[in-house]
């Protein structure tokens, strides 16, 4: 998990979560520092995503052939395990960029 750039409190993976479900930064407990996700996480988190979007494609054609809520279980399935392991793959950048040396 990342840290603070400013404090290096580690983030919760619960406060990561949350801040992806609702597309906010995430902001530090201990010193209120704002973290925006990095375009390389988003990107991550695309290559994570599309497969999904794939399968569902596909599935939407075959749906008349087997029963709907196998493909509902799937789906929720390939749509959870990405969004339960962003966390660990979501890198965070502050606007607080600066040689700042901590007291801690």
């Amino acid at each position: 998990m990342q840290k603070c750039e400013r404090c290096f409190t580690s983030f919760k993976w619960k406060q990561i979560f949350k801040a992806h479900i609702k597309k906010q930064p995430v902001i530090c407990k201990e010193c209120n520092t704002e973290h925006v996700l990095e375009t390389s996480s988003k990107t991550v988190l695309l290559i994570l995503e599309l497969p999904i979007f794939i399968f569902i494609i596909f599935l939407i054609d075959k749906l008349s052939y087997t029963s709907f809520g196998y493909y509902s279980l799937a789906a929720l399935f390939l749509i959870g395990v990405p969004s339960l392991l962003f966390p660990f793959f979501a890198r965070f950048k502050s606007k607080y960029r600066t040689n700042y040396k901590s007291d801690y």
